[in-house]
């Protein structure tokens, strides 16, 4: 798979982020991460890698999440992108368990073993089932 647009930078900020020594640091390169997918929303440049990426680091506001992993969805879908569909769905359903909606989480948590199937290899695939 080729790397997405702004792959290095986004990595770069998540780097700063989990070695993060202080809340202030965290916070700007989370609002680095979020002024990307802003700034590129509806660009040729737009990946769902980035907006996966802005709702993994989004803690603590499940809703808020949320609204980052259906914008990836969206773009997944579109350019049909089954492993990022596979992980973004089994994110919602995180997001889903953490509101206690257990219906939504099965939903998507089920939705992401699908596209992952879709994913594997045709040699797995045939050598698996």
């Amino acid at each position: 798979m080729n790397r997405p647009p702004h792959h290095e930078k986004v990595h770069d900020l998540v780097l700063i982020i989990v070695n993060a020594e202080s809340t202030e640091v965290e916070w700007a390169a989370y609002n680095q991460i979020k002024e990307i997918c802003d700034t590129h929303e509806c660009t040729k440049l737009d990946h769902p890698f980035q907006w996966e990426t802005l709702g993994d680091f989004t803690h603590n506001n499940p809703d808020k999440a949320l609204v980052f992993y259906f914008k990836a969805l969206k773009l997944a879908k579109r350019s049909n992108l089954n492993e990022y569909i596979a992980s973004i769905n089994f994110a919602i359903a995180e997001q889903y368990q953490e509101l206690a909606n257990y219906k939504k989480a099965w939903e998507f948590a089920n939705s992401a073993n699908v596209a992952a199937k879709l994913n594997r290899p045709v040699f797995a695939r045939d050598s698996i089932t």
